[in-house]
C-alpha cells in the first residue's frame, strides 16, 4: 500500500501500510463531498453500471428461456451481487483515481471483480448468520443487533476499495486502520443511506405494484424457500415486465450504493493515507486499455 506516512530522515520510503488510522474521519466533511463526487456526472455513474445491469438483464433472460428454481435463485440472488460487484469495481476505482480508473471494456471480469465478489459474499452471509444467532440468544436487543452488524460491516468495508486498485490488503487490516474510527464511519453511512433507502423503497414498492402486481415487501416475505412459487408467478407476468422490474430494481438500489461506495472509499483514504497512483499507471497490471486512461468512451 502507498501511505502518506514518511519514513525517518535519512532512510529509504517504506511501502507498508501505517500501524492504524493517519488521520480521525471527518463525518459532515465526508458526507458534504461524497454527495455532488457520486450524482455529480450522471453519465460516468451509468457507464460504470453498465456493466452491472447487462449481467442482472442477461439473467432474467436466462430465467424467461428456461424458468426454474436455479435460474430464479440466479437471477434474484447471484445476479445483483454480481451486478453490485461489478459496479463496486468501477465506482472504487473512479473515486480513488479519476474517470481513468473505469475498466474496460464495460464487461470485463477478471481477478478484481472475483475477490470483490468473493469478499462480498463471505462477509455477507457471516454478518446475515451472526444477525440471526444473536437474534435467537438476544432478541430483547432488537434493533441495536441489526446496529452492531453494521457496525461490524463498516470496519471491515476497506477491504473493498484497495481490491478494486490492486492493493495488497486484508480484513485485518481494515480493522485495524478503522480502530476509533468505526462510529464515525457507520454514522457517515447511516446518515447518508437511511433517508435514501426510504425514498428507495417507496419507488420499489410502487413500481413492483405497476409492473408485477405485488409490494416488494409480498415478494420478500416469500423468500428462497418459496422458489418454486415465485417461479410460477413470475412466468405468469409478462416478461419485459419481469426483465425490466429486476433492471430498475438493480439500478435503484445501484445509485444508492454509489454514495455508500463514495463515502467507504473516501475514508479509505483519509484514514490508511492512501495516494492514488499515477494516471499512466493506473492500467498498467490489467490493460484495462488506453481509452480509460484518457477517460475514452469506448464500450
Amino acid at each position: 500500500m502507498t501511505s502518506q506516512n514518511q519514513p525517518p530522515q535519512g532512510e529509504p520510503p517504506q511501502d507498508q501500510p501505517p500501524a492504524q488510522a493517519v488521520s480521525n474521519l471527518p463525518v459532515f466533511q465526508t458526507v458534504v463531498t461524497a454527495l455532488p463526487l457520486t450524482y455529480g456526472d450522471p453519465a460516468l455513474l451509468l457507464r460504470a453500471a453498465a456493466g452491472g445491469l447487462i449481467l442482472v438483464a442477461a439473467a432474467a433472460a436466462i430465467f424467461l428461456v428456461a424458468p426454474n428454481i436455479v435460474t430464479l435463485l440466479l437471477m434474484l440472488l447471484f445476479a445483483p451481487l454480481a451486478a453490485y460487484s461489478h459496479f463496486g469495481v468501477n465506482w472504487y476505482r473512479i473515486v480513488l483515481l479519476g474517470p481513468e480508473g473505469l475498466v474496460r471494456p464495460t464487461l470485463r471480469w477478471d481477478r478484481r471483480h472475483w475477490r470483490v465478489f468473493g469478499y462480498a459474499l463471505a462477509i455477507n452471509f457471516a454478518t446475515l448468520l451472526l444477525l440471526v444467532v444473536l437474534t435467537l440468544i438476544l432478541p430483547f436487543l432488537g434493533p441495536f443487533l441489526g446496529l452492531a452488524v453494521i457496525y461490524l460491516t463498516a470496519r471491515l468495508s476497506f477491504i473493498f476499495p484497495a481490491l478494486a486498485v490492486e492493493e495488497d490488503y486484508s480484513l485485518g487490516l481494515s480493522w485495524r486502520h478503522t480502530q476509533g474510527q468505526g462510529l464515525r464511519l457507520m454514522s457517515a453511512l447511516l446518515v447518508t443511506g437511511i433517508p435514501l433507502y426510504i425514498l428507495l423503497s417507496i419507488i420499489l414498492n410502487q413500481v413492483f405494484t405497476m409492473l408485477i402486481g405485488m409490494r416488494v415487501a409480498a415478494v420478500a416475505a416469500l423468500g428462497p424457500q418459496n422458489a418454486d412459487v415465485l417461479a410460477q408467478m413470475a412466468t405468469q407476468v409478462s416478461p419485459v415486465a419481469v426483465v425490466t422490474a429486476m433492471m430498475i430494481s438493480t439500478a435503484l438500489p445501484m445509485a444508492v450504493l454509489a454514495v455508500l461506495f463514495s463515502i467507504v472509499a473516501i475514508a479509505f483514504r483519509t484514514c490508511t493515507g492512501w495516494v492514488p497512483a499515477a494516471s499512466a499507471t493506473v492500467a498498467d497490471v490489467f490493460g484495462d486499455g488506453d481509452d480509460a486512461l484518457h477517460g475514452g468512451d469506448r464500450p
